[in-house]
């Protein structure tokens, strides 16, 4: 019977681990550029002739925008699992127009260079290392330039690690949904415990399906995701256990973190906690950090077009704040989107503020 019972802990482990992978999956990779393109050598970026969005740093393809008036400022994206850089294309868009240069980068494992053999798997650390050369170089082009990190999901803990060990090489951090602390996971381990068994494929199940239920309420989002060939619905065991590994420490480094930091939210996110995120604003411990509460915020609200006007707005605004040096409060809490909330969602937004207040 012991070893009965550990073997069934075995196998929901694994099936968290797959879980999680499946939790952020999204963004189809048809509208990436061929791999064919030939390295160059500009160490932060030459243009690929194939797609001019797209640049190839090293061997590596990644999206890349640039200002008709640049405001000096440069953000270096990350995107969630599932996700490649191009799901930063709309968001690119509106910080061009706001004069803000920038990359989306692809984490390993993900994207058109994931054919290749030191790609080919999800890799958190290695990402951490690509991203911090990346700013080196920039750093180094551009020195004149403010620099800011952002993260959604998966891309939130990824920033939050990268600022943590390389703070000089950043001038804030902007973290959406950072992936540490997910919602219904003892519900869905069970629901994946049949998955696992009558759903091998890579098609997701009832356990993938619901993660997408709980990731969006966009039916068209939805649909996109199950039909989409060139989706990644799952990982190995060696890679979502290694990203669990990477995951919880989350916290440890946000514990770390110095610089101005922007915590993005959606209340009504049904996949990260937004307790646990209010939680850990409170607990970094930079003298110059928003908490920024989107009312009518899903999951995604960075990523594949989600966001609203008054969100980038507020986002951008933050950015060349920082930027030009003005004084912020030590903390401060903003709410966009708040109009018509239920009561419902007033008392979560009431308890999101007070879990995220050093006084609680």
């Amino acid at each position: 019977m012991a070893n009965q019972a550990k073997a069934i802990r075995s196998i929901c482990l694994t099936l968290l681990c797959l879980l999680i992978a499946l939790n952020f999956s999204s963004a189809a990779w048809s509208e990436e550029c061929p791999t064919n393109g030939a390295p160059i050598s500009s160490p932060v970026g030459a243009r690929c002739t194939e797609d001019p969005s797209c640049v190839i740093v090293g061997e590596t393809h990644m999206l890349e925008w640039k200002s008709q008036a640049p405001a000096k400022i440069i953000v270096v994206c990350i995107h969630g699992l599932g996700l490649c850089a191009r799901a930063y294309k709309p968001l690119a868009k509106e910080f061009s127009a706001a004069g803000i240069d920038g990359y989306g980068v692809n984490v390993r494992g993900f994207g058109p260079d994931r054919d290749k053999p030191d790609r080919a798997k999800l890799n958190c650390v290695e990402t951490v290392g690509d991203v911090s050369k990346l700013l080196t170089n920039i750093r180094k082009e551009q020195p004149d330039y403010k620099v800011f990190l952002i993260g959604e999901s998966m891309g939130g803990a990824l920033a939050i690690r990268i600022a943590a060990e390389n703070p000089a090489l950043v001038d804030g951090v902007v973290c959406s949904a950072p992936a540490w602390k997910l919602l219904k996971m003892r519900q869905t381990a069970i629901k994946g415990v049949f998955e696992l068994f009558l759903f091998p494929g890579s098609h997701p199940g009832p356990a993938g399906r619901a993660m997408m239920h709980q990731a969006t309420t966009d039916p068209e989002l939805t649909e996109h995701w199950l039909t989409d060939p060139s989706h990644k619905l799952k990982l190995s065991f060696k890679e979502a256990t290694s990203l669990l590994r990477f995951i919880s420490k989350t916290e440890s480094y946000a514990k770390q973190l110095a610089k101005p930091v922007l915590v993005v939210q959606g209340l009504d996110d049904h996949l990260v906690s937004p307790k646990a995120v209010a939680k850990l604003v409170r607990d970094i411990p930079s003298d110059n950090k928003t908490f920024l509460i989107d009312g009518k915020g899903e999951h995604l609200v960075l990523e594949e077009g989600k966001f609203s006007p008054p969100l980038v707005e507020k986002l951008i605004d933050w950015m060349k704040t920082e930027s030009a040096d003005q004084s912020r409060p030590a903390f401060i809490t903003e709410v966009v989107n708040d109009q018509a909330l239920s009561p419902k969602e007033i008392r979560r937004l009431k308890t999101l503020r007070r879990l995220s207040s050093k006084t609680n």
